[in-house]
């Protein structure tokens, strides 16, 4: 007769019993842990303002300060204000907005972090004049940590600001703004290296490191910027061309005036081609001559010719080696200061040399912070 009663287990399945409940109790407490440092986990942190949004927000902040500022100066009752200073202030307050609406539209907003110029605005035009210096100066200074077309766009707003700094200096003399090209070269700080400074070149045309070698020899061609500082070169050339050809075919006041013209743009073919001996570029040879329009002489047609020679050391900031963009603004500084003694729109003195810019700021809304009176 069989027995019915289960016997004692067999120690294989008490075996796998006592190893699926030791499993489970290691599953749960790998959960458990898991849950815990997920939980105690910091959260991520987010990234700083780049280079670039950092400069462009500091950019905005100081062009939205001053535009207010020079409306201000610009008002009717404006305190000790004369009709001159009136109109620089107001030229300089549409200038300043149109700045700040482009740069208020562009991509990658700043970081709360992101520090602000100094919060107490210029109180008269020559403090005024001297706050739009320390701008421009501080535009200058990002040069060299930011990318090429943000580099390119901050020198063309450190020029407008020159610009205007120096039409309020002379508004404050009594003097009104040049109506013509000034009869003396304008100052252009030299491009010209010093010696310890330029780099030797190697066989490939590039800077080196090394000592200066009897085989290396600047190419054309070769290094940054080769393409942009021929063409800042050949538009310099022009520009010399041309007004030395008016200047034979006029006499007086307007020959002198044209002769002073050429000068200046001599030198700042001279910078150009600084800039080129220390990038290790060879520049283009002295073009045999230009062929000049009928109406060379009008004022449309210079003007165009120094927009010209401005938009080029424009694209010239944008894409030389950080070291060189400095030397480069300068042209460009030199440039828009010719250019504005023709006479041009305010969005051409907002962004000089920086075609781009001018369409987009002349395409914009731009709310005024006041209505400002000759602007």
């Amino acid at each position: 007769m069989n027995s019915t009663t289960p016997g004692p287990a067999r120690p294989d399945a008490r075996r796998r019993r006592r190893t699926g409940m030791w499993l489970a109790a290691v599953g749960v407490a790998l959960a458990v842990g898991s849950g815990t440092a997920l939980l105690a986990a910091p959260g991520a942190v987010p990234p700083g303002p780049t280079a670039r949004e950092t400069a462009l927000a500091r950019a905005e902040a100081d062009a939205a300060l001053l535009a207010a500022a020079a409306a201000g100066l610009a008002a009717p009752g404006a305190a000790a204000q004369v009709d001159g200073v009136q109109k620089a202030a107001a030229r300089a307050a549409r200038v300043l907005d149109l700045q700040r609406g482009l740069l208020a539209g562009s991509p990658g907003p700043a970081s709360p972090t992101t520090p602000a110029p100094a919060a107490t605005p210029p109180a008269d035009a020559p403090g005024l004049a001297e706050a739009l210096d320390t701008s421009a100066q501080a535009r200058r200074r990002d040069l060299g940590g930011v990318d090429g077309p943000t580099a390119r766009l901050l020198a063309s707003l450190a020029a407008g600001l020159q610009v205007q700094a120096e039409r309020l200096r002379a508004a404050v003399r009594g003097a009104s703004p040049p109506a013509s090209p000034p009869t003396e070269p304008p100052a252009v700080p030299s491009a010209e290296p010093s010696p310890s400074s330029v780099p030797s070149c190697n066989r490939a045309g590039g800077p080196s490191s090394a000592g200066p070698s009897s085989a290396g020899a600047p190419s054309a061609g070769s290094a940054q910027g080769s393409s942009e500082l021929a063409t800042t070169v050949r538009a310099e050339q022009a520009a010399v061309w041309t007004y030395t050809v008016l200047a034979a075919r006029s006499e007086g006041a307007v020959r002198a005036g044209h002769l002073a013209s050429a000068a200046a743009h001599a030198s700042q073919e001279d910078a150009a081609r600084a800039i080129a001996d220390a990038s290790c570029v060879r520049p283009p040879a002295d073009a045999p001559g230009f062929a000049l329009a009928p109406d060379a002489a009008s004022p449309a047609s210079l003007a165009a010719l120094e927009d010209s020679a401005a938009q080029a050391w424009s694209q010239l900031v944008g894409a030389a080696a950080p070291q060189q963009r400095e030397a480069a603004a300068d042209g460009l500084a030199a440039a828009a200061r010719r250019l504005a003694a023709l006479g041009i729109t305010p969005e051409e003195e907002a962004f000089p040399g920086h075609a781009e810019a001018r369409s987009a700021a002349s395409r914009a809304p731009q709310p005024s912070p006041a209505a400002t009176p000759g602007g």
